[in-house]
């Protein structure tokens, strides 16, 4: 059995989202997209720990801003009348059990034919004042109304009862009660973000991740342990040297300071501590390493391993638990990129036991490159609501779709991974224009890309269609291509092509009107001198040799784009950096002369990412 699928309605920043989950999942996305307000979701509907019951009760901030506003404004405009209090609800939908979970989903069926179940949280209006309530706000209306404020002044004044508001878990299609008896056997341990793991990793403290497990276990399993705790304790009190002479001090002094009761007298003996097993768990630690060095002593990435590692050691091997649902957020924590990697090969290979599901998130590209692009799944927005897409979904089963299947898994390693990281995405198809797009983008706007929240993908090559297939299937996010024309070779239609195939209203092929991008940039700064000069500077710093005095003359008079465009034709990169520098230097001096024109072709890149209409 499986999670399937999660529907949630006004809670946080989900209006109305739904997503499809697999056995093993990767979540992907930019910073406050809801990540974690997923598994938090979640969390509401699967936890038995003692604070998610606080958390269940909601505060004002867990409800979709959106809905609240939409309530207020409709208490303003309608006066009173047919006023809809807004629910929180996450639904989880189960598919495939056993037989054995059958009976824990026995009064849960959504769908019998699809053998399809669902267990709900629903947060809702259980006042009993509704009528009074109507009546306060028609007269907050009224009085506002005469103070001569407007709607949305009014709304500020229009208080949101969640003190009326209760939860409750149901299931099926009915929405029954959730019997907790059956509830309580479908767990979800949720590792967040802020986990700290060298406290979790003590079990002096009942509410901790190690004394937890300890105590999942049965108690008989720890019939060797207590036996000799107890041995330990008989030690103690029968100890004739140390503790003997103790107690008799200890008892001397009694004799002086205190009285003996009708119920006690001055003696004293020590003991072990209370042999509860509850207690004895309380007293066992983790140690990591041939040197059996503490946990308080590991590094916090060590740490973080050996968490995780209790975690998914623990419900893999507890067996009699009718479903698992482990949740890890961020599990890139204080680990190099390395181990990062290395985690990520490891992380999902067991995926043979009906009972566990696994979900991740990550901000990591490292992590996120090295995962199954199967199991990968990014939240994106689209038109200001939050969407969920898998990387893959869409591609067919052609060998042509399975040749783009095998270049994504091939070239979406750590550094094009951030493609999923943003909002803004430009495809580039080399390094000269992954080095110069950043900088023009900062020479044109006074701000970095970064800061637009848009980041350069370098294709390596003209390979634009399986990244556009991506964002066509239904990763629907900005962006833009910028490419040669190579109107002079053979591939002059691929350009033509790419623009009639996947030009759209989120997607925009922008082809370079000379050949090549580096003689789009001659040709553009052609016309004045200061600029002509500019660029032959550079390409002499490139190719010293070959412009001598007499060809860089020639150049400042009347620019020849062939000739400039032969000296570097075998130095793009070493030419992509100069002119970077170049730029760099130019906007340090904040010289108001222009010494410098961008391509039109990527000036219109540019508006089109910043939301500017382009012919």
């Amino acid at each position: 059995m499986y999670i399937s699928k999660v529907d949630i309605k006004n809670y946080r920043n989900f209006k109305d989202f739904s997503i499809e989950l697999k056995p093993f999942v990767t979540v992907i996305g930019e910073n406050n997209i809801g990540k974690s307000n997923l598994l938090e979701a979640m969390f509401l509907v699967l936890s038995h720990d003692i604070s998610v019951y606080k958390k269940r009760k909601l505060e004002i901030e867990d409800f979709n801003f959106q809905c609240i506003d939409e309530f207020k404004k409709s208490i303003v405009e309608k006066n009173g009348n047919e006023i809809t209090f807004p629910e929180v609800r996450v639904d989880i939908y189960f598919l495939e059990p056993d037989e054995e979970q059958e009976a824990v989903i026995n009064d849960c069926w959504y769908d019998f034919s699809k053998k399809e179940a669902r267990i709900s949280y629903i947060y809702n209006y259980c006042g009993h004042r509704k009528d009074e309530l109507l009546k306060k706000y028609e007269l907050i209306i009224e009085q506002k109304k005469s103070e001569g404020l407007s709607m949305y002044e009014i709304t500020k004044y229009i208080d949101f009862p969640i003190e009326e508001y209760e939860y409750a878990v149901v299931c099926g299609i009915d929405n029954k009660p959730m019997d907790n008896y059956w509830l309580k056997l479908m767990k979800m341990e949720y590792l967040d973000a802020l986990r700290d793991a060298k406290l979790e990793l003590n079990s002096n403290n009942g509410n901790k991740l190690l004394y937890r497990i300890l105590s999942d276990r049965e108690i008989e399993d720890y019939a060797d342990i207590k036996e000799k705790m107890v041995e330990l304790d008989v030690a103690i009190k029968s100890d004739q040297k140390v503790l003997e002479g103790l107690k008799k001090d200890i008892a001397f002094y009694l004799e002086k300071l205190s009285l003996e009761t009708e119920t006690s007298s001055n003696k004293i003996n020590f003991e072990f501590g209370s042999l509860e097993i509850s207690e004895i768990l309380k007293k066992i630690g983790i140690q990591y390493g041939d040197e059996a060095i503490s946990i308080e002593r590991n590094g916090l990435g060590r740490n973080n391993l050996l968490y995780m590692a209790v975690v998914l050691a623990h419900l893999y091997e507890k067996q009699n638990n009718y479903f698992r649902l482990i949740a890890i957020e961020e599990p890139e924590a204080h680990l190099c990129p390395l181990l990062q990697r290395h985690l990520a090969e490891n992380l999902f290979e067991e995926k043979s036991n009906n009972r566990k599901q696994v979900i991740i998130t990550t901000h990591s590209t490292h992590i996120a490159s090295y995962l199954d692009l199967d199991n990968t799944v990014v939240l994106f927005k689209d038109q200001k609501k939050v969407k969920s897409h898998y990387l893959l979904s869409g591609f067919g089963i052609t060998q042509e779709e399975k040749n783009s299947i095998n270049y994504l898994k091939k070239w979406l390693n750590a550094t094009n991974s951030t493609m999923f990281y943003s909002r803004k995405i430009i495809f580039v198809e080399g390094i000269a224009e992954q080095i110069l797009i950043p900088i023009f983008f900062q020479w044109r706007y006074k701000k970095t890309i970064d800061k637009a929240n848009c980041q350069v993908i370098n294709v390596n090559g003209v390979a634009f269609e399986h990244f556009l297939k991506v964002v066509k299937n239904g990763y629907f996010i900005k962006s833009v291509v910028i490419t040669d024309s190579d109107r002079d070779k053979k591939t002059k239609n691929r350009a033509v092509e790419l623009k009639n195939t996947y030009d759209s209203d989120v997607t925009k092929v922008f082809v370079s009107e000379q050949t090549t991008f580096e003689k789009d940039i001659f040709a553009c700064n052609s016309a004045k001198k200061s600029n002509r000069e500019f660029l032959v500077n550079i390409v002499k710093k490139i190719r010293p040799v070959k412009c001598d005095e007499d060809f860089c003359k020639k150049q400042e008079i009347k620019l020849d784009i062939e000739s400039m465009f032969g000296c570097i034709e075998d130095y793009k990169s070493d030419f992509a950096f100069e002119l970077s520098d170049a730029l760099n230097m130019e906007m340090k001096k904040n010289s108001k002369t222009q010494k410098f024109q961008i391509p039109k072709y990527i000036e219109d890149a540019f508006r089109f990412i910043e939301g500017v209409d382009v012919e």
